[in-house]
């Protein structure tokens, strides 16, 4: 993990990666972040994609609508390009 700090969030990134003829394409995953006090990205983990996850099955239902509800509310930015300090755009309403 990279400067982990405050409470988890999560945030839709994408990787690059090359086709068998010569191409390119993004993966979409989900990653976990952590933000200051000020919305500053101050670490997140080393991990490109997590996987949803619970105790419960209501745990694991929540920890997949909270994925749902950030993919949705964010603009994803490459995961190479994370930065301690920086912000998130969030998508149109």
């Amino acid at each position: 993990m990279t400067n982990r700090a405050a409470a988890g969030a999560t945030r839709p990134v994408f990787s690059e990666h090359q086709n068998s003829v010569g191409g390119t394409y993004k993966a979409y995953t989900i990653c976990e972040i952590y933000l200051d006090t000020n919305g500053r990205l101050e670490g997140w983990t080393d991990c490109k994609a997590m996987a949803p996850n619970g105790e419960t099955i209501e745990e694991l239902t929540d920890d997949l609508k909270m994925m749902l509800k950030d993919i949705s509310a964010w603009k994803p930015v490459s995961y190479d390009s994370l930065t301690a300090g920086m912000t998130f755009e969030q998508n149109a309403e």
